[in-house]
């Protein structure tokens, strides 16, 4: 792929966004000039990028959307639901398109079926007829009806565009050329170049004027070769044609193939005559020449390789490779399996200031690295031991400084705008109050904070399903609302901020919000709790509940939820990028959920603890604090142990036990303790001793240790030891 192409695909992909972000501004607001100028200008540089790369299909479905915009900011059309879904449509398509042109460089192969159907739609939308013409042709154009078999087979089953162009005898002295202006047509389907009047001796024939016209067939629509001929409207006819589908008996018969056979067997013998070493070079390259235009004929590509591994062999091997081909097609080749589709290459736009801080501190980290080799010198040559060991401190003071800053720099290379996942949300709701009938308004803000790439990919399902699910349940459809007293539009909030080094985005509604006693019941019933222990939980502690798997306060299934997975998802993706959910509902009022996110996945924050002589750790996230518990605190029923914290019983495991390491035989007084929150459950997990937290980059698990779901990853500290990075959700 060139770096052009590249270029195309990043910008039509941020056009695309761009245009739909005005179409749904446009719809909620039909007078907004500055949404129609937006949409207007993200079309129009669109429909000129795809110009540029010959994508006839995609430049005319572009071209028809933004005729339909025309008409709207002309008064000519209302922006109404309907055409704004064929709107949104199109650009889907477009999308779609892109997509694949960055992996394969082509089109799809329906695409001028699908161009030609969003065309139609948006007629139909905008009030005109779906097609554009009826039966027979229009007056003055019966050559179209006249036109060969074998002519009219190239735009069978279409409905064209016919152009007659007569140019004027005198048009070069106008500065016109017709046949650029010709080739200039889009989608040309077909074109014949035809002698105006009948020909003069060739010593009357006048240079300067124009005997010839031009007939054409073109796929494009009407409206865009008006515009290219505007120069010559008075020497210009234009008319809709349908060309019907042939049939066995319209269709154009084939060459018979013993014509072909006796074209070869003559060039097989042309090749053999004699002549000078001039002369059978140049009758060499009219004779491979000749071959390849037959096969090519006779739809015989395949055979195109065996005729040029015998072009570059003596002539006798030439001539026997053409006698063959006369004989018939070659067998198929094996065929080859297709190799994989190279992955799609991941683009990230930096901030040129970032880039250029971090080239800074390169330089830094360069001068301060010339100072060690000076130090080492000093070593060797026997220097005292308090002044190297100043030497050294410094030396590594002004390192450590400048590698916490190139790492700080490094990873604000990876920051992006939350925007990046809020800007699909508008096109979400207002596609999904659509087909449930409601009237929601979406109010976006915070899409300036900034996050790491890794957590923007991992939060964009989670919001997917949280906005769903408000949608779907949690917000009242309008009979309900004005029952309650409620505005008919409904409120749907979603806002992210940075909070303790972190990031949180908040979905909230003002819809039924969740009944905690319908939680209970739920969960009773379907057997994640008894009753006597969804009982015992605080309305709080129950809400908490419909993030378990296969829960859901809802009593109908529908596609968009109701099946109890999608806040199972939610959990498990935030709490997999080290962060947590909290939710809070007031029946009547609406309902929170809470994500709090680590600012970057790069760089993990984690509580390290030691057991049996290890070093194990914990995300900070998950640790709600340490203490020594006395071993006359911790209760024993059979083989569950448990442990009062702030009034509340928690279950407590040995780390030993569930790593299956050898238990401790010594005798202690307590046991250090550490307080974790697994989605709203508290654990207290029993460790030989506390260490220091650390702030490390973990390493995946590779190879057969890859299956050992309980561990995160692995990091080495700045002494040299290994430390292990346990999932505790895996683990319990």
């Amino acid at each position: 792929m060139s770096a052009l192409f590249e270029q195309f695909v990043l910008e039509s992909r941020e056009l695309l966004e761009a245009a739909g972000a005005a179409l749904l501004r446009l719809e909620r607001d039909p007078i907004d000039k500055a949404a129609v100028n937006d949409l207007f200008r993200a079309l129009h540089t669109l429909k000129g990028a795809t110009a540029l790369f010959d994508m006839a299909p995609f430049t005319r479905m572009v071209h028809a959307g933004e005729d339909a915009l025309m008409a709207v900011r002309d008064g000519r059309a209302a922006m109404t639901g309907d055409l704004a879904d064929r709107l949104l449509e199109l650009l889907d398509t477009g999308a779609a398109w892109v997509d694949g042109l960055e992996s394969s460089q082509s089109l799809p192969d329906d695409a001028d079926a699908r161009a030609r159907s969003q065309e139609a739609g948006l007629r139909a939308a905008l009030g005109g007829p779906a097609e554009a013409t009826g039966g027979g042709t229009p007056a003055g154009f019966a050559w179209v009806d006249d036109l060969p078999a074998a002519e009219r087979a190239k735009a069978a089953g279409r409905t064209v565009t016919a152009i007659a162009y007569d140019p004027t005898e005198d048009c070069f002295f106008a500065g016109d050329d017709p046949l650029d202006l010709c080739r200039r047509i889009p989608d040309l389907l077909l074109l014949r170049i035809e002698s105006a009047v009948a020909w003069p001796p060739l010593s009357d024939l006048d240079p300067y004027r124009c005997a010839l016209r031009f007939r054409a067939l073109s796929g494009a629509p009407k409206d865009e070769l008006t515009r290219l001929f505007r120069g010559v409207p008075d020497q210009v006819a234009l008319a809709t044609v349908a060309i019907p589908t042939q049939t066995a008996e319209t269709a154009p018969l084939a060459a018979p193939a013993s014509l072909a056979t006796a074209m070869l067997r003559e060039q097989a013998r042309i090749l053999g005559l004699p002549g000078s070493d001039e002369e059978t070079a140049a009758r060499r390259a009219a004779v491979l020449r000749a071959v390849r235009n037959i096969l090519a004929a006779e739809g015989r590509n395949a055979d195109a390789p065996t005729l040029d591994r015998a072009a570059d062999g003596p002539p006798d091997a030439l001539i026997r490779c053409i006698d063959t081909l006369a004989d018939g097609p070659a067998a198929a080749p094996p065929t080859v399996p297709a190799a994989p589709a190279a992955p799609a290459r991941r683009a990230l736009r930096v901030d040129a200031e970032r880039m250029d801080r971090l080239m800074a501190l390169v330089g830094e980290l360069v001068v301060a690295k010339g100072s060690l080799p000076h130090l080492a010198r000093e070593a060797q040559e026997g220097r005292s031991a308090d002044a190297l060991a100043q030497g050294i401190k410094e030396a590594h003071g002004r390192i450590d400084s400048i590698v916490g800053e190139l790492q700080d720099a490094v990873l604000r290379l990876r920051l992006l705008p939350l925007s990046r996942v809020f800007d699909p949300l508008p096109r979400l709701v207002r596609d999904t109050a659509r087909r449930l009938g409601k009237t929601v308004e979406l109010h976006l803000s915070g899409g300036e904070t900034e996050a790491d790439k890794d957590i923007l990919d991992i939060l964009g399902e989670p919001l997917l399903h949280l906005v769903r699910n408000g949608l779907d349940h949690g917000i009242e459809p309008p009979e309900r609302r004005r029952a309650a007293g409620k505005p008919e539009v409904a409120a749907l909030r979603v806002q992210a901020f940075q909070d303790s080094g972190g990031v949180v985005v908040e979905v909230s509604d003002d819809g039924a919000g969740i009944d905690a006693a319908a939680v209970r019941r739920k969960a009773v019933a379907t057997g994640a709790l008894t009753a006597e222990q969804a009982a015992a939980l605080s309305d709080a502690e129950a809400l908490r509940l419909i993030l378990l798997p296969g829960l859901s306060t809802s009593d109908t299934v529908s596609d968009l939820s109701g099946r109890g997975v999608g806040m199972d998802a939610v959990r498990g993706a935030v709490e997999q990028a080290g962060g947590r959910v909290e939710v809070a509902s007031t029946p009547g009022v609406g309902t929170r959920f809470r994500l709090v996110l680590p600012l970057t996945m790069m760089v993990t924050r984690l509580v390290t603890v030691e057991t049996a002589g290890a070093l194990y750790g914990l995300p900070v996230t998950l640790v709600t604090g340490m203490q020594r518990v006395p071993r006359g605190a911790i209760r024993r029923m059979k083989h569950a142990e448990s442990v009062v914290v702030q009034d509340t019983v928690v279950p407590l495991l040995r780390l030993r036990r569930l790593l299956n390491l050898p238990e401790d035989e010594r005798e202690r007084s307590g046991e250090a303790v550490l307080l974790v929150d697994l989605g709203g459950q508290p654990v207290a997990l029993v460790v030989d001793a506390f260490r220091e937290r650390a702030e490390v980059v973990l390493k995946p698990m590779t190879g057969l240790l890859a299956r050992l779901r309980g561990y995160a990853g692995t990091a080495v500290l700045g002494d040299g030891r290994l430390l292990l990075a346990l999932n505790l959700r895996e683990l319990l």
